[in-house]
């Protein structure tokens, strides 16, 4: 086979943490959001949608990490990235705050959400956009690898 043909069992699988970094930023942004609006009202279905929205960012939080390991081990081109020590650490916040959080978020009612929550939540968001514009860098260019024999 010449350095020009590319076949098909060469072409490696696109990143997967890439397409869960999305699903975690979506309910742990969203668990802010219904945080805000329990703070604001003391309307318990809030407060519970919240505990419900950490509970499941924060569980796809670890398979994030995980899934996130396993390819910076078997992508030996990711290692090589600027940001990657960054993106890691940022990621790896971003699971600690999250856990402490759905912890916080068993309390009853009024307690479990202000301020601690609240803070912890608002902490948590920051954390990821930090850590988003990291992964621009780390994994934008990774579209295509290509393994030449």
């Amino acid at each position: 086979m010449s350095s020009a043909t590319i076949s098909a069992e060469h072409v490696a699988w696109p990143p997967l943490h890439p397409f869960l970094a999305c699903i975690v930023a979506t309910c742990l942004t969203s668990a802010m959001l219904t945080d805000i609006a329990y703070a604001s009202t003391a309307v318990m279905m809030w407060a519970d949608f919240s505990a419900w929205l950490i509970s499941a960012g924060t569980i796809l939080a670890w398979l994030f990490g995980l899934v996130g390991l396993i390819e910076f081990g078997v992508r030996p081109a990711l290692r090589t990235r600027h940001h990657v020590l960054p993106y890691a650490i940022g990621n790896l916040v971003v699971i600690v705050l999250a856990t402490i959080n759905m912890l916080i978020h068993t309390r009853d009612a009024w307690t479990s959400v202000v301020p601690t929550g609240l803070v912890l939540s608002i902490l948590t968001v920051v954390t990821l956009l930090a850590t988003a514009w990291f992964a621009v860098s780390v994994v934008s260019s990774d579209r295509v690898e290509v393994i030449r024999s």
